[in-house]
This record gives C-alpha cells, sequence and structure tokens, in this order.
C-alpha cells in the first residue's frame, strides 16, 4: 500500500483547508517517467492542501493518522535519508521542473531547478523518523506541528513553504512519480515561488507502511 499527502502555503491568500478527496493515481498527470512503475503505484492517495498568509499561524486538522502501534521494536530499524538519496529525487523533482508540466487540468510552465538546503532537509528526515518510529502518517507531528512549523524550528525563516509527503512507495523512482501523477502534489513540485527543498525519508519494518518519504519546499524571506 502506499499513500500521499500535501500541504502548501503560498504567501499571497487568505487561510483556508480543503480536502481534496481521492485521486485516482493511474491517468492522472504529465511528466512522469517512461520507466516501469513500482507496484505499490496501484494505490489511492488522498491529498489536503492548506493555504496562507506566512505570518498565520496553521489550523489545518490532522490527516491520515496511522494509530495502534505497539511500542515495543517501534524504532528497531528506522533511519535516515542519505546524501545519495537527497540528491537522487532532487535529480527527479528537478527533472520535472525542467519542462511544461501538467498537473491534473493545469499546464505549468518550466521552473526553475530547486536546491537542496540543509536546514529542510533536517525538518523533513525528523518528520520522516518520526512518522517511520511511531507508525503515523500525518502533516501534523505527534507534538501538533504542522511544516512549517518544523521548518522554523531548524532555523528556516520561510517566505513561502509547502510539503509532500508519501509512505510505501520502495524507490526513489516510484514516489516521486507518484507525487507527479497526483494534481496537488504535482503543483508542489511545479511551482516556481519555491526555490529550495527539502529530502526526508526513513523506514522501519515494524510500521504499516515501512518507508515514508517527506519533501519540504520553501523559499526564504
Amino acid at each position: 500500500m502506499a499513500v500521499l499527502a500535501l500541504k502548501s502555503i503560498p504567501t499571497c491568500m487568505k487561510k483556508s483547508f480543503i480536502v481534496a478527496g481521492m485521486l485516482a493515481m493511474l491517468g492522472l498527470g504529465a511528466c512522469q517517467s517512461d520507466q516501469v512503475a513500482d507496484p505499490t503505484q496501484g494505490a489511492v492517495p488522498v491529498a489536503t492542501s492548506s493555504v496562507r498568509k506566512a505570518s498565520e499561524t496553521a489550523t489545518a486538522e490532522a490527516s491520515g493518522v496511522v494509530s495502534g502501534f505497539a511500542e515495543q521494536g517501534k524504532a528497531a530499524n528506522a533511519r535516515a535519508a542519505s546524501a545519495a538519496l537527497q540528491q537522487e529525487i532532487l535529480t527527479y523533482l528537478n527533472q520535472a521542473r525542467a519542462k511544461s508540466c501538467l498537473c491534473g487540468t493545469t499546464t505549468y510552465a518550466p521552473a526553475p531547478a530547486l536546491a537542496l538546503n540543509a536546514k529542510l532537509n533536517a525538518a523533513s528526515d525528523k518528520h520522516a523518523l518520526d512518522m517511520a518510529t511511531y507508525n503515523y502518517f500525518s502533516h501534523t507531528g505527534r507534538d501538533g506541528s504542522q511544516p512549517w512549523d518544523r521548518m522554523t524550528r531548524e532555523g528556516y525563516i520561510w517566505r513561502t513553504a509547502g510539503e509532500n509527503i508519501a509512505a510505501g512507495y520502495t524507490t526513489a523512482r516510484a514516489v516521486v512519480d507518484g507525487w507527479l501523477k497526483s494534481p496537488g502534489h504535482c503543483a508542489n513540485i511545479m511551482n516556481p515561488s519555491f526555490k529550495e527543498v527539502g529530502v526526508g525519508y526513513a523506514t522501519n519494518t515494524s510500521s504499516t507502511y515501512r518507508v515514508y518519504w517527506v519533501n519540504d519546499f520553501g523559499t526564504q524571506r
């Protein structure tokens, strides 16, 4: 089973919370790889987005939480993203941004390449590890934090920010293709307002989805 979720917060719009509903993964967008799809891509993702000004506080509800995880052995083999894996995800994201892309019914023009940011990497990795260790799937952390809260905690002073998360995908290529096939996640990837990205990854075979991915997008003030 593989699942996706997203949050985005452009700067010039008022606060809102949108539940996008169930989005079939097959045939939703362009810019996917021509490589053979990962078997987990037959799943159906749930997408959510939150839009607000940079100065406002987050009020989005938690979604997609998985509960009932036994404490014993929960972090037995949880591990974080390697530098090589972060670079691989960045390469696939920038390959998508290098050309026009159809995200659902909206066509996005090519966007400048994203750069990895160490503070966003830290925020992404810590959230991926937390989800893998404590067996939940949500933009909302166990401490109630939202993506932008975790970015700020790492010292990233953002002007605009967003997050894509996924679980159950076994390769970097598969998870980026999964995001690109979901209009909301694809829109975050193609958003020209985002200049930097962090990549988080964690595995724990004792958890429900086993593999967890996080992309934190941002532009600094």
